[in-house]
């Protein structure tokens, strides 16, 4: 016999959300874990105690920005829209069925509210419960950083005034200045000549076999074993990883206190600098050379002894090269055959270039030349090897992550501060996936409150370090 339902609208249901959400949905795994009544202590100053309206509940607030997250939405319109008709997500913001969530224009005068100070406040108050149940250890970390597409247009750029410190900073614009005025060449589009009129804290990005475009750069710090983030910081897309490494993993030293004693990263913090700051600091680095050739110039050095006592090198030929000028800001200095030894030189073809084949020979020595030199030997090891291999799947894997999931592969606001706000929010989205991960899948506790996460000592893993070469 064929059913049929008769829906009755004016009856009015009794329902409760709690069970009608599965026991394995995301929502009810990380409301097992997470307690935020502190942010009530946390944002007190920012509201008047006894005058006004009551201002929307800042965790309500929260955990909205939660869901957002943790299911990739992005619009706050779209947002307040889903949490109205998704029981789970309003559950887990303990909305009940006949009130109304918050306007999403709210939402912007509460972010401002906010503002960085407390978002990363509750970065780090999550960050040392991962720290207290032995989930975060940072004995080893990684560092990687990723570009996020800025929410601007490229044909918001305008030129800069002629008046301002950057807009003639290179001296080849400063030699072209007066083609570009008289129309002889085209004007280049570059963060020296122009700047965003929607987003001016966006900088111009260029990469082979991609379109140029405003971005801005996220700079993660990873702990190795669990993969929960340390640190986030963002920079301008111009801003170069290698720069920004050093002041990162000072503060986790210095501030924080993780007790860091490897560090692994790309290519692209493989420079003579990072290894000393490393070096400096007792860390052992797995840090690939940016370029094999990196501290030798155009010419490889490989058959040259260095005599450090006297500052000088000695070429296959016994005959020595001497001190002659330094290279960039007076800290690369250039060793140069003396005496017209290479004129007569036997060698002297293979020696030399076809195009200096007239001139003496010369080598490149960096600063850092020793730990460039010690890296080369380690680079090349089976072991060496397997922590670039680790951090490839661990530090790529958590950005594929955010900008797949989580929303960060394209700014949703415009402005450092506010971009910065949503580079905690991704990390805090992120880290709280780690921790449910830990707790819920390993130790299955049974629903309740937060004490069953705190009287939790996760175990312990091996960490083997191996010493410098």
């Amino acid at each position: 016999m064929q059913g049929r339902y008769i829906c009755a609208e004016e009856q009015v249901v009794t329902i409760d959300l709690q069970a009608t959400i599965p026991p394995n949905h995301l929502v009810r795994r990380v409301a097992k874990v997470v307690d935020l009544s502190f942010i009530y202590e946390l944002t007190q100053d920012l509201y008047c105690e006894n005058n006004g309206r009551p201002s929307v509940d800042p965790v309500l607030f929260f955990r909205m920005q939660l869901i957002g997250y943790l299911f990739g939405i992005t619009s706050d319109r779209r947002l307040c829209e889903e949490v109205q008709l998704n029981l789970a997500y309003r559950w887990f913001c303990q909305v009940q069925c006949p009130k109304d969530v918050p306007d999403h224009s709210s939402f912007s005068r509460i972010r401002d509210r906010f503002g960085v100070e407390r978002c990363q406040a509750i970065f780090d108050r999550l960050l040392e419960q991962l720290r207290a149940q032995g989930i975060a250890r940072g004995l080893r970390v990684m560092v990687d950083a990723t570009l996020v597409e800025a929410n601007a247009s490229i044909n918001s750029l305008e030129e800069r005034p002629m008046s301002e410190p950057h807009a003639r900073a290179l001296k080849k614009y400063e030699q072209r200045y007066h083609d570009f005025k008289e129309g002889k060449k085209k004007r280049q589009v570059s963060n020296h000549t122009h700047v965003s009129s929607s987003d001016p804290d966006a900088t111009l990005v260029s990469r082979p076999g991609t379109y140029r475009k405003l971005y801005y750069k996220a700079h993660y710090t990873l702990d190795a074993e669990s993969r929960v983030i340390l640190d986030c910081h963002l920079t301008t897309g111009a801003q170069h990883e290698c720069t920004v490494m050093p002041e990162r993993l000072t503060q986790l030293l210095d501030e924080e206190h993780w007790p860091i004693e490897e560090v692994s990263a790309d290519k692209a913090y493989g420079r003579g600098p990072t290894y000393a700051f490393l070096r400096q600091h007792e860390i052992r680095a797995y840090i690939p050379l940016h370029i094999e050739h990196l501290g030798e110039g155009q010419l490889s050095r490989r058959d040259f002894v260095f005599d450090r006592k006297r500052d000088r090198y000695r070429c296959p030929q016994n005959h020595y090269l001497y001190p002659y000028e330094k290279l960039d800001h007076r800290s690369i200095k250039r060793y140069r055959m003396l005496g017209g030894h290479c004129r007569q030189c036997p060698p002297s073809m293979s020696c030399l270039p076809e195009k200096h084949r007239h001139r003496a020979r010369f080598v490149y020595r960096s600063p850092h030349q020793d730990e460039i030199d010690r890296i080369k030997k380690r680079q090349v090891t089976p072991h060496f090897k397997r922590k670039l291999s680790e951090r490839q799947w661990k530090a790529e894997g958590v950005f594929g992550e955010a900008k797949g999931w989580h929303g960060l592969r394209r700014a949703k606001y415009r402005g450092h501060a506010k971009m910065q706000i949503q580079v905690y929010l991704t990390a805090i989205t992120q880290n709280l996936k780690r921790l449910v991960g830990r707790v819920c899948d390993f130790l299955w506790l049974p629903l309740g409150s937060i004490s069953h996460l705190l009287s939790f000592q996760a175990p312990c893993f091996g960490h083997v370090t191996t010493r410098d070469l």
